[in-house]
């Protein structure tokens, strides 16, 4: 079938194009007063312009440390799942325009309703029946219930109100999206850090190692120094702990100088030799942890990139619906300042 559009305004594109405002926050805010001629403009630029910063938090990523990672089956994945968020994203902003276009243009205020009532009729269906699991959140029956309702509305408010159960249902239906891709987005993590750990776990048995040799060193050198500063306990904890002090400076007798200068050489040549071996060693674990580092940092925006999602849907359907009560949507509010504010400025990469 067919999809009818209105056609869009020249000032109407203008002000979609302009990121400029946030869909209201609460209905009966000082800030909103009613008025029976509605300036619908906002709603649509509000919701492009939340629409934008989404799809800008997930764009691309590109992979640095973890390329050989980003064919891995779990990352493809997440990248199938944010399609269906795509797709209801772009169904929001195109519905959004669509107000646009209809309420300005110049059409009596029942013909606005019944253009309304087909928009829902044609797209909005023909979107279910592409979309298999779209039944789950709003049927046919219930849209078409919707439709009828626009359809006999005899002013363009109330058949924004008639509409507000297919809004209501795109958000249940965007949260199910964001439920899943959560989900995913912490299988594939938990994928990669398990693949680096598996890939480093040889090296971090050598640090370890490594580790404990230098700690020991230490212990002996610190004992033997206490034995120089007078406490002659220190050098029988000495023996205790190495079998070459035991041997070198034998319980019984007072240890010659040159004995005692041997075995301070000979563990300090050890405790050198510890040190740098895991300088190297630690180097070579600086890509462990640069791995580690870029994969909090896919984790943290890939969520942050859901979370803002939903902030989206939850604002744009709060804001239709003030709409359809005729409170009018603020024009000078800072969109990102508190989408932000909500949702956690978002740093880094993402996952699709």
């Amino acid at each position: 079938m067919a999809v009818h559009r209105m056609p869009v305004s020249r000032p109407a594109l203008a002000r979609l194009l302009a990121l400029a405002v946030i869909a209201s926050l609460a209905a009966g805010c000082a800030s909103f007063k009613s008025s029976k001629r509605l300036d619908v403009g906002p709603f649509a630029e509000n919701t492009v312009g939340m629409i934008g910063e989404v799809q800008r938090a997930t764009k691309p990523v590109v992979w640095t440390y973890l390329k050989k990672y980003e064919t891995l089956p779990s990352i493809r994945e997440v990248r199938q799942s944010y399609a269906p968020a795509r797709t209801l994203m772009r169904g929001v902003a195109l519905y959004s325009t669509q107000i646009v276009s209809i309420y300005e243009s110049d059409l009596s205020d029942s013909r606005k309703a019944q253009e309304l009532a087909r928009y829902l009729d044609e797209s909005i269906r023909e979107r279910l029946r592409n979309n298999p699991r779209a039944d789950l959140f709003l049927s046919q029956g219930r849209l078409d219930s919707a439709v009828a309702k626009a359809r006999s509305s005899t002013t363009f408010m109330g058949a924004l109100g008639a509409a507000q159960p297919v809004v209501s249902a795109a958000l249940s239906f965007g949260n199910s999206v964001y439920d899943s891709l959560d989900t995913r987005i912490d299988l594939a993590a938990a994928d990669i850090d398990a693949r680096i750990d598996a890939e480093f776990a040889p090296l971090k048995q050598q640090l370890a190692e490594v580790s404990d040799l230098q700690l020991k060193a230490t212990a002996r050198y610190t004992l033997l120094s206490r034995y120089r500063l007078g406490d002659a306990a220190a050098l029988d904890s000495l023996r205790a702990h190495d079998p070459e002090a035991a041997e070198a400076l034998p319980a019984g007798k007072r240890p010659t100088a040159a004995a005692v200068d041997a075995t301070e050489k000979r563990i300090l040549t050890q405790l050198e030799t510890t040190t740098t071996l895991h300088g190297q060693l630690d180097r070579q674990f600086d890509e462990y942890r640069a791995q580690q580092t870029e994969l909090d940092a896919i984790r943290i925006q890939a969520r942050e990139s859901t979370r803002l999602g939903r902030i989206t849907l939850i604002l744009w359907a709060r804001s239709h619906r003030n709409l359809a009560a005729g409170v009018t949507v603020p024009a000078a509010i800072n969109v990102m300042g508190m989408m932000q504010s909500a949702a956690g400025k978002a740093t880094g990469v993402v996952l699709p």
